[in-house]
């Protein structure tokens, strides 16, 4: 995208098998197949480009964009990332 970041790149990710693949593929060669995405990870992680960190399933509001959720979920992610003017109401509408 054109542009420098000196610090590495934090992935929280929330499935522990998924880090320690990462971290070390060779490891996990129990596994039939491993997408050629996961040794592009797997290569800037050990280049300190990113740090991959488990972060539980609840501390991650993306997934608001990504995964169906009830609404008691989408309002906390919302708040999360900033959307505070949602109000319980505004969800009334939706349904």
């Amino acid at each position: 995208m054109g542009f420098k970041n000196d610090t590495p790149l934090t992935l929280h990710i929330d499935n522990q098998s998924t880090i320690q693949v990462a971290k070390n593929p060779e490891h996990h060669s129990h596994m039939k197949q491993l997408d050629l995405k996961l040794f592009w990870l797997h290569d800037n992680i050990e280049q300190k480009l990113i740090l991959s960190t488990f972060t539980q399933t609840e501390q991650i509001p993306m997934d608001i964009l990504t995964k169906a959720l009830p609404k008691v979920k989408i309002q906390l992610f919302s708040k999360m990332i900033g959307l505070t003017n949602i109000k319980d109401t505004d969800f009334e509408t939706l349904n």
